[in-house]
C-alpha cells in the first residue's frame, strides 16, 4: 500500500512538472523576438510564410522557435542566435549560415547532399543530411563522427 501511494504521487509530481513545462511556452507575435532573431528570419527565411512563434520561458529556458507553414523551423536562444534550423525542403539549410568547413566536408565527402538540419551545441554542430546521415563536427568545423 505504501510503495503504491509514493508510485502515485510520484506519477502526479512528474505529470504536473510536465504540464508546468507546457504553459511555459507560449505563441507570441513575431516582432517579440529579439531583434538578431528578427533579422535572420527576414534574411535567411524571408520568402517563407511563418506559421506561429513560441517563446518557451521553462526552468533554465528562454528561448524562441519560429515555425513555418512549410515545415521548417528555427530556434533561437534568448539573445536571438540560432541554435538550431531544419528545412527539409528541396534546397535544405541556408547555406549561407553553415559554417565553411562543414560546408566543404559535406561538399567533397557526400556529393548530391544537403544539410536539412543544423544543431549548435555548447562544443559541436550536428547536423543531418538529406540522406539522413548524422554527422558531428567541432566547434571549428572540423569531423569528429557519424552518428547514429
Amino acid at each position: 500500500m505504501k510503495k503504491n501511494f509514493l508510485l502515485t504521487a510520484s506519477l502526479l509530481a512528474a505529470l504536473s512538472m510536465a504540464a508546468c513545462n507546457d504553459n511555459d511556452k507560449k505563441a507570441i507575435n513575431f516582432g517579440s523576438l529579439p531583434s538578431a532573431a528578427q533579422s535572420f528570419v527576414k534574411t535567411h527565411f524571408g520568402d517563407k510564410q511563418i506559421s506561429v512563434v513560441y517563446h518557451d520561458s521553462g526552468i533554465g529556458d528562454n528561448e524562441y522557435e519560429v515555425l513555418f507553414a512549410d515545415g521548417a523551423k528555427v530556434e533561437f536562444t534568448a539573445k536571438g542566435e540560432w541554435d538550431e534550423v531544419a528545412d527539409r525542403d528541396s534546397d535544405g539549410v541556408p547555406t549561407a549560415i553553415i559554417p565553411q568547413a562543414i560546408a566543404s566536408y559535406v561538399n567533397s565527402s557526400h556529393p548530391n547532399t544537403y544539410i536539412v538540419d543544423i544543431n549548435k551545441e555548447r562544443r559541436t554542430y550536428e547536423v543531418e543530411l538529406n540522406n539522413s546521415i548524422e554527422i558531428v563536427f567541432d566547434k571549428n568545423g572540423n569531423f569528429q563522427r557519424y552518428d547514429d
